[in-house]
């Protein structure tokens, strides 16, 4: 039986990725070294939507584990996601405190606003499928059934705030948008806390 060769190249700075068979996903972050220009521009505009509305009285929650948390929720098509950018928290804490140090609470401020879509997302699924906000057990269950869901949609919604002359390829867009929903639910702003 023939061996299929199979020739891959990258040229000009380029990737190039091989991948066969139904389980090689692969994950690429490009150009790692734009995150921080696009992550500021979009953090800030997020910031500047959401600081008239927001109270700093407002606590934030500590983060638990993020394992715990992912399987308390449920997450199951993100959980990779998650746990891979995981290492890359640091790259948007920096961004998060340059802009405080020139925008007081705007990390704070950022927080919220991420929360704010989440329960968002939350009312609409209650509403959608009937559920009494104080039956602890059928909120649970819901919301471990659309975790995913929930996440997508918090994405999708805290995007959509910083809609505007975003001059980055779509890739770093999203690369971007993967490390801002990662934070947000690394900081108990997005699904629930572990109890």
């Amino acid at each position: 039986m023939p061996i299929n060769e199979t020739s891959v190249k990258a040229s000009n700075n380029s990737i190039s990725v091989l991948s066969n068979g139904q389980n090689s996903p692969v994950t690429i972050i490009q150009q790692i070294s734009h995150l921080p220009s696009i992550l500021n521009p979009l953090l800030e505009k997020i910031i500047a939507v959401y600081q008239p509305q927001f109270l700093d009285s407002e606590e934030l929650l500590a983060s638990p584990e993020v394992e715990e948390k992912i399987i308390f929720n449920s997450v199951k098509i993100h959980a990779d996601e998650i746990r891979e950018n995981c290492g890359y928290m640091a790259l948007i804490e920096q961004v998060l405190d340059d802009i405080d140090d020139e925008n007081p609470n705007a990390k704070k401020t950022f927080l919220w606003a991420v929360h704010k879509k989440y329960i968002a997302c939350k009312k609409e699924l209650f509403i959608e499928h009937q559920i009494d906000p104080t039956d602890k057990e059928s909120v649970r269950q819901i919301i471990s059934a659309n975790a995913d869901k929930i996440i997508a949609q918090v994405a999708k919604s805290i995007i959509a705030t910083a809609n505007g002359n975003l001059n980055f390829s779509v890739e770093l867009i999203e690369a971007a948008k993967e490390l801002i929903i990662c934070y947000g639910f690394i900081n108990c702003k997005i699904l629930e806390k572990p109890e």
